[in-house]
């Protein structure tokens, strides 16, 4: 008896997770892209990769705004002059923006110190 249960239950859980994928079943309000919007955005994102962005000084390879260390080599990467002028939360050091009230990471009450 236990295996016919067990059996039931995989037939409904497959059901459950294979119905919203059937023809005609998409969710309303989300509409897939087209192949031209695909195509649009790997253009803007081959033409950003291609003017460079940002470099490591020491092994030249490409990082993200905000990284800290170089995924290759581990060199420090220079902040962003934006990172460099930040405001830092006075209980853990974490940056944060003017406005802010409260710090992201530790929970301090920022208001104080902003206004």
């Amino acid at each position: 008896m236990a295996i016919v249960i067990f059996f039931v239950l995989a037939l409904a859980v497959v059901a459950a997770i294979a119905y919203p994928l059937l023809p005609g079943r998409m969710p309303t309000g989300i509409a897939p892209p087209s192949d031209d919007e695909i195509a649009q955005a790997v253009a803007e994102l081959r033409r950003q990769r291609k003017q460079g962005g940002l470099r490591c000084p020491t092994c030249g390879a490409s990082y993200q705004p905000g990284d800290r260390f170089c995924v290759r080599c581990g060199g420090e990467l220079p902040a962003a002059p934006e990172e460099a002028a930040a405001l830092l939360c006075p209980r853990c050091g974490t940056p944060y923006h003017e406005g802010d009230r409260f710090c992201v990471q530790c929970g301090y009450a920022l208001a104080k110190e902003v206004a």
